[in-house]
């Protein structure tokens, strides 16, 4: 990117209220801890599906490639063909195409896995319309119950690929049903197993090197020796792991927009929710469920932070804003900068308070948000 073009994304950062500022020392940060867990001979595949779990696809794959990463994994042939149009030349899988639209990933590059037999007769019948070599992905289901052939079907999908000479397996991989909880670690371990197993019948079967991967990122924590070729990360690319080796690379902020001074019986916002018990300096910030917010955060569930202060939500949460209690700020003006996590609030604390999970909080960030890397 040239200085021009840095110095007009750089202006236009400063028109938006509502930015989602990346750490780019944090996003290093996490993928040597995640290294230092697999060794150097274990490939790391990004998973951006969902906007990179909301973070920002585009943005975050141009900044992970400088980082070494040659592998994405996304979820669907849209997503992909957004990459690639935004000059992603990278090794892009689809971990769960359709039927419908294996021809549109074939021709954009793309790698499609292949999880069923009608998957795979539909990607033999389109195979033989191109003349270059098509590289999937085979999934195996060990125990997700999900996606993916179950071992005993594994043999028969073998004997139609190797029939077929322009198709060649990429990878081979499954998923861990419960990678993070210990109570489930024989299941885990069982399914590890498994794919061993699967491993072994498939490296008979064929004469090329393939690559093997069932890790997820709680999985490379708590599993690292059954690391194979290849591990698949989001979550601990962008979220860390909540210890004080990673980061959630992530700061959401906002602005108060308006200023105002409310008496005691005024009501705030949609179906008059809140009534003021006493005079009150509110705040209004500029994002709301149309943003990510959702409506059920209202009523003081959710809280904006400004120098460590605490300023709840009151009432219903609006489209496009909401209305934060300012009452203990003694200074506070129109266009001050307020923090919905970062620095201030940990993204796993406030996953908490809410019940969800972390990933509940990003993937639902609207678009609209800027994306910025700093």
């Amino acid at each position: 990117m040239n200085h021009f073009a840095k110095n007009v994304i750089t202006m236009l950062d400063k028109f938006f209220s509502t930015k989602l500022e990346l750490n780019q020392n944090f996003l290093k940060k996490n993928i040597q801890f995640l290294k230092s867990k697999i060794g150097n001979q274990t490939e790391i595949i990004a998973v951006l599906k969902a906007n990179a779990y909301g973070f920002g696809d585009i943005l975050l794959a141009k900044r992970i490639i400088k980082e070494g990463i040659k592998n994405i994994a996304v979820a669907d042939f849209e997503e992909g063909s957004r990459l690639r149009n935004n000059g992603i030349s990278s090794s892009i899988m689809i971990m769960y195409p359709g039927l419908n639209n294996l021809k549109p990933i074939i021709e954009n590059n793309l790698e499609p896995t292949i999880y069923s037999f009608e998957m795979l007769n539909r990607l033999i019948l389109e195979g033989k319309k191109f003349k270059n070599k098509i590289y999937f992905h085979l999934k195996i289901d060990t125990g997700m119950g999900r996606y993916g052939f179950l071992p005993s079907e594994l043999k028969s999908a073998i004997i139609k690929i190797k029939n077929e000479q322009n198709l060649k397996i990429k990878s081979v991989f499954s998923h861990l049903a419960s990678s993070k909880s210990k109570e489930d670690k024989p299941f885990s371990l069982l399914q590890i197993e498994k794919f061993q197993i699967q491993k072994k019948i498939i490296e008979k079967r064929l004469p090329y090197k393939i690559k093997f991967h069932i890790l997820n990122s709680h999985g490379v924590i708590n599993y690292s020796n059954a690391a194979f070729d290849m591990v698949r990360v989001g979550f601990g690319l962008y979220y860390g792991f909540n210890n004080k080796k990673t980061s959630c690379i992530g700061e959401l902020k906002s602005s108060i927009s308006q200023v105002k001074t409310i008496k005691k019986g005024d009501s705030v916002g949609y179906n008059r929710s809140f009534i003021a018990k006493k005079n009150m300096k509110i705040g209004i910030v500029p994002m709301g469920y149309a943003d990510g917010l959702k409506r059920s955060w209202g009523h003081q569930k959710l809280s904006f932070f400004r120098n460590n202060y605490n300023l709840p939500i009151l009432g219903e949460i609006s489209m496009d804003s909401c209305v934060i209690d300012l009452g203990s700020l003694k200074k506070v003006k129109e266009g001050d900068e307020v923090i919905l996590f970062g620095k201030t609030q940990n993204i796993f604390d406030l996953s908490s308070k809410l019940n969800v999970i972390p990933y509940e909080i990003t993937a639902g960030l609207s678009k609209r948000i800027r994306r910025t890397l700093v």
